[in-house]
């Protein structure tokens, strides 16, 4: 893409050139003309002669940029070799081991990103501006036969022949320059590349090899003696005040007023940032207040009221590194920059945990677990911070010359410091990972939090036996895991809380709409009674289960979270994985594969079967999790109905599962070359032995796509009806009136008659046969039986119920009330409502059921034959 602009770029500034070049040939008719062309010839000779100058030093740097990464690629390349010699035997000495890290101290840096692209593209404009002087040229006039002055025209013709040479040198010279910059560019990516393998073959030589002598009983007085040595005889203070005095001088101390002066604002700002909780705390909780915009600002004004104090921190540290001349002050500005983001971490984390704050006020945390979790806040921040400043400085001072002491034991106290925070967080309860029951008690919560325990005595210990870096390196991973996971999780409880005001909302609303709906009832019904019922009924705030709400949608931000946390991990770790190459060491079993044709033996690693293992985990979370995620991100913004959204989910589900197991076996030399015929074998078997298995599975994938049924349809299959619930791809699950769950083959669905009662439509008819006595005034029972109906607040007006006299049998009339429901769950409540009322408007007018006194009909068809036959329970 980079060479695609700078062509564009080469192209257009050509095109350009040559535009306004056109037509600049100098006519000559005189000597006066000659001598203005003579003189302009001549400075762009001289103009000419200056670039090539130019030219030749920019090719002697080049050249000499060149030869530097040529030298820096051979002094790495020969650590490389050394390191590989000398790679086995740094476990037997640890004096070898100082020696090929102070090799490793005195490698060159990586090169800074150079603009040699750019350079390229220039040199070939000006080339190409070259040319296009070099054909103007071309079209200069000879002067032959003119009546000018001779010794002029001599000159004129000298001065062109000279500006073509000069040209033509240029243009040559630009082609060595280019030829040179891509030589350089080429060494630039060798010493990359280079530098890239000793860092990896350091992690993995040294990784697991003890840096430093175990810690022996004079420990403590080297200890003392290199303290002494640090504060008096290397002169630490002097350099401090010296850095100091450079620093005030320095123009970047108006950057540190700024920052003080942002931090003098931000104590006077402190007050109102509590009046502003303490507001935000009194709307928390009430359905008509709250909103997630609240808890947003908190967020943000915590993060802001937390940031000027380690700015000026970062700032600081940014000066002293600075002041080269002092070697000490550098790598204590070192220790302080590296300090100031875990610094800001705890800051942010006092904000979050106020009284009123984010996590006792909108989280609904317990002032007490707070409490304890923040217990030994002033210890991370008056000790963990001074001790982390000490081991990172230490670390960076003259090669780590007291590394092995002073930064020993300030690593050793800030693992002790870690201890007595790790555990008043665990007491405190906060839970690592939340099960889809919204609990922090589980397996993998506790699995965490025995590793987050015992990392620093560990490191302690790895550290008391020498293995400094590697306890460094590794715990210093472990923590920023661990915040990144803290972070996380507090994110999830920022959705978990929108979710729940969303959930308040939406049950507060449908509680207002459902009193309106009964006032209008009422209304309807008893007009006399509407003043006490508007006296008496009171809007009430409905009290949500936190543990009910959206539980498919925490369940995907479960797993949302869950990967992103995976994700950071392996970035977090990624630069460590030399260190663990001794995995491809570990042979588990062989296996045979084939490579352009040719059989070749190979061995599983332990690293292949982790590796394997890693990749059915992230299938397993996806293939749970993929209908939600595929709901909410891509299935909602689409025009599709229920059934294809779930259709494309379960077959997506599929594929994802059959590919993350061909992957997963393939690291295990199980590959689909191998397994072919064998799944076709079994596919034959399987058809035989399985028909109906398979039968069902084709008929899953019938349903999902066809959709004769749908989840929450209900049906009526054989003498079974009721609601579906789930449909897989063997099986589909009904649950009937009495919540039994029945498990019906998915290939009754295709095979066999089926009843779905809201397919395209929920509304059903219900009808009900009322008798009356022959006596009886028929247009008064079909009065009343109207009437009834209008007064029920299932039956829908349309289609507007119906009565019919439908026969007449031994003396009794037989009336019909047709009407219809919106949905099934609708049914018997207005069977029931129906039926009381027309008792009681029997009773109103004196009218008799005669025996049996009351007969009901649910079939919705006409009758079968001529005369239709009432009996006693007769549906």
């Amino acid at each position: 893409m980079r060479n695609i602009i700078n062509f564009i770029f080469i192209f257009i500034i050509a095109f350009f050139c040559t535009v306004t070049q056109a037509n600049t040939i100098p006519t000559i008719e005189n000597n006066e003309d000659l001598i203005k062309i003579i003189a302009q010839l001549s400075n762009k000779n001289s103009e000419l002669k200056n670039r090539l100058n130019w030219q030749k030093e920019q090719l002697d740097h080049i050249t000499t940029n060149q030869n530097t990464i040529l030298a820096q690629i051979s002094h790495v390349q020969n650590t490389l070799v050394t390191l590989d010699e000398q790679g086995e035997w740094l476990s037997f000495s640890t004096a070898l081991g100082e020696t090929l890290r102070l090799q490793l101290l005195n490698l060159p840096e990586k090169p800074k990103p150079q603009a040699i692209d750019a350079d390229i593209a220039e040199a070939k404009v000006q080339q190409l501006n070259d040319n296009n002087f070099l054909k103007q040229l071309e079209q200069y006039s000879n002067l032959a036969n003119s009546k000018l002055d001779n010794r002029k025209i001599n000159e004129y013709r000298q001065l062109l022949r000279e500006q073509r040479d000069l040209l033509k040198t240029l243009m040559s010279g630009y082609d060595t320059i280019i030829l040179e910059l891509t030589k350089l560019k080429i060494a630039n990516s060798q010493l990359i590349s280079a530098i890239d393998s000793v860092n990896d073959a350091a992690h993995r030589y040294f990784f697991w090899v003890a840096d430093v002598n175990p810690i022996s009983t004079s420990f403590l007085i080297d200890l003392a003696k290199d303290t002494a040595y640090t504060l008096f005889s290397v002169d630490t203070l002097s350099q401090i005040y010296n850095a100091s005095l450079d620093i005030i001088k320095s123009p970047l101390i108006l950057f540190l007023l700024l920052a003080a002066f942002a931090v003098y604002i931000d104590f006077k700002a402190k007050p109102k940032y509590n009046q502003y909780l303490e507001k935000t705390a009194l709307r928390v909780g009430k359905v008509t207040q709250d909103s997630f915009s609240l808890t947003i600002k908190v967020v943000i004004y915590s993060l802001l009221m937390a940031l000027p104090i380690p700015i000026l921190w970062a700032i600081i540290g940014y000066l002293m590194q600075a002041n080269w001349q002092y070697p000490a002050v550098v790598a204590l500005g070192y220790g302080v920059n590296a300090a100031a983001p875990i610094l800001w971490g705890f800051i942010i984390s006092a904000y979050l945990a106020s009284p009123k704050g984010l996590f006792i006020a909108h989280f609904g945390w317990t002032a007490q677990q707070v409490r304890s979790a923040m217990k030994y806040y002033q210890l991370s921040v008056w000790v963990v911070i001074p001790l982390v400043m000490i081991v990172m400085s230490f670390e960076q001072y003259n090669n780590r010359q007291f590394a092995a002491t002073i930064g020993r034991f300030g690593f050793i106290l800030l693992c002790f410091a870690l201890v007595f925070m790790t555990n008043a967080i665990h007491r405190a309860g906060v839970p690592l990972y939340i099960d889809k029951r919204g609990s922090g008690d589980n397996l993998l919560s506790r699995i965490l939090w025995l590793i987050i325990l015992s990392a620093p005595w560990i490191a302690i210990i790895a550290t008391c036996f020498g293995y400094l870096s590697t306890a460094q390196v590794l715990l210093g991973r472990l923590e920023a895991s661990v915040t990144t996971w803290f972070a996380l999780l507090v994110i999830y409880f920022l959705i978990r809380r929108w979710m729940w005001i969303q959930k308040r909302r939406i049950e507060f609303d449908r509680a207002k709409q459902r009193r309106i709906d009964r006032l209008a009832q009422r209304a309807k019904s008893e007009d006399e009674h509407t003043t006490s019922v508007n006296n008496q009924d009171a809007i009430d705030e409905p009290v949500i289960d936190l543990d009910v709400i959206s539980a498919q949608s925490l369940q995907l931000v479960r797993s949302i979270i869950a990967m992103i946390a995976l994700i950071s991990m392996i970035l977090l770790w990624s630069e460590l994985h030399s260190a663990f190459a001794f995995m491809d060491n570990i042979k588990l079993w062989r296996t045979k594969a084939i490579i352009n044709g040719t059989e070749v033996e190979q061995y599983i690693s332990l690293s292949s079967l982790f590796i394997a293992i890693l990749v059915l985990m992230i299938t397993i979370q996806l293939v749970k999790n993929l209908p939600a995620l595929l709901e909410l991100g891509i299935l909602q913004h689409l025009d599709l109905t229920p059934g294809t959204g779930y259709a494309i989910s379960t077959v997506s589900k599929y594929i994802i599962l059959m590919v993350g197991c061909m992957i997963a076996f393939s690291f295990v030399g199980i590959d689909w070359a191998k397994i072919q015929w064998l799944i076709a074998a079994l596919g034959v078997g399987l058809g035989f032995g399985l028909q109906e298995i398979f039968a069902n599975f084709i008929s899953g994938l019938i349903m999902l796509f066809e959709k004769p049924v749908r989840i929450g349809d209900t049906v009526t299959i054989r003498d079974l009806t009721g609601t579906i619930t789930k449909i897989n791809t063997r099986a589909t699950t009904i649950v009937d009136w009495d919540r039994k769950e029945i498990v019906m083959p998915n290939k009754a669905f295709i095979t066999e008659q089926l009843v779905n009662w809201s397919l395209s439509d929920a509304i059903t008819r219900i009808v009900l046969t009322i008798p009356a006595t022959i006596e009886a005034n028929t247009q008064l029972v079909m009065d009343i039986l109207l009437k009834v109906a209008k007064q029920s607040e299932y039956v829908l007006n349309d289609p507007e119920p119906q009565v019919f006299l439908v026969d007449i049998q031994e003396g009794i009339q037989l009336f019909e009330l047709r009407m219809f429901a919106s949905e099934m769950s609708h049914r018997m409540p207005l069977r029931s409502e129906i039926q009381q009322l027309i008792i009681k408007e029997y009773r109103q007018h004196d009218l008799v059921l005669p025996f049996p006194p009351l007969q009901t009909n649910l079939e919705s068809c006409g009758r079968k034959t001529g005369r239709r036959t009432y009996t006693v329970g007769t549906i």
